[in-house]
């Protein structure tokens, strides 16, 4: 009996296009770096001092009346790491939130890759949703670091959240400045769908490989790319819950950062390019 053969062309094609499936979440580890001391970790010196004073005192109220653990983050660059998974890495490893509440969230953006994440804990994703977050980034954060006003850019895209978060939290911060109009340069921008961009790709894969005899078995891959690659809300986290581990308590001055308390994250949230 003659065996019907991949050609070596499909074989080469399929390689690729599983590559670029999983490439974001193997082969660069995880990335780390030490918990910080403030709400505000400005690594890369991009914050003035005003501005980090007002986030400063504002995150602080926000813990103190809902129990929300908010870091805002800057570096200068992740190594080549997506920002994606960068912030997936650093919420997990810090354990932002409540035990059991899992209420924590990450900002993080990084120069070089020009990039930015909202990472929201479970506890927070019913209203804090892909869409949100990335309203809140294309609005706020893009038009002001295109003409490198970084500061007013995180100050105003992390307020909206903060004030997204204290309306459904029925708190009234007092530290909560007035949120300005977002930048003309942020509307009409292209609205994303992390989690079916991929579907193009895969169904002229799935074309591809199917046109010659016995492709048809091929569609036989459809969920495990379905589960591989184009989770992109969830591609870091999985969908169970990581674990909860104990850990320190806010305390000291203004604006001390004391550790996380074990919240959960699954790669919930949205981001960009800058």
């Amino acid at each position: 009996m003659k065996c019907n053969r991949m050609p070596k062309a499909q074989i080469l094609i399929c390689f690729v296009f599983v590559s670029l499936l999983v490439w974001p979440s193997v082969g660069l580890g995880k990335f780390t770096l030490a918990q910080p001391t403030a709400f505000v970790a400005d690594q890369a010196g991009v914050i003035d001092a005003g501005t980090e004073r007002q986030l400063l005192g504002v995150l602080h109220e926000l813990e103190q009346k809902t129990g929300v653990q908010y870091i805002i983050l800057t570096v200068k660059t992740t190594g080549g790491v997506p920002v994606q998974q960068a912030s997936f890495d650093l919420a997990d490893q810090w354990k932002l939130g409540q035990a059991g509440k899992d209420n924590g969230l990450l900002f993080m953006t990084s120069l070089k890759e020009r990039g930015y994440f909202f990472q929201v804990g479970y506890g927070l994703e019913g209203y804090l949703t892909d869409g949100f977050c990335g309203n809140a980034g294309r609005d706020y954060l893009v038009p002001h670091f295109k003409t490198g006003n970084y500061s007013q850019g995180i100050l105003q895209a992390n307020l909206r959240v903060i004030q997204r978060i204290a309306q459904e939290e029925g708190v009234q911060l007092s530290g909560m400045p007035d949120l300005p109009r977002a930048p003309e340069q942020g509307r009409g921008r292209r609205r994303t769908m992390p989690c079916c961009g991929g579907w193009p790709l895969l169904l002229i894969f799935l074309l591809i490989m199917g046109g010659g005899r016995g492709g048809g078995g091929m569609w036989l891959m459809l969920p495990f790319l379905m589960g591989g690659g184009f989770g992109g809300h969830r591609g870091y986290g999985g969908h169970g819950r990581s674990g909860s581990y104990g850990g320190g308590s806010f305390g000291g001055g203004f604006g001390g950062f004391g550790g996380g308390m074990g919240g959960g994250f699954g790669g919930g949230g949205a981001g960009g390019s800058l």
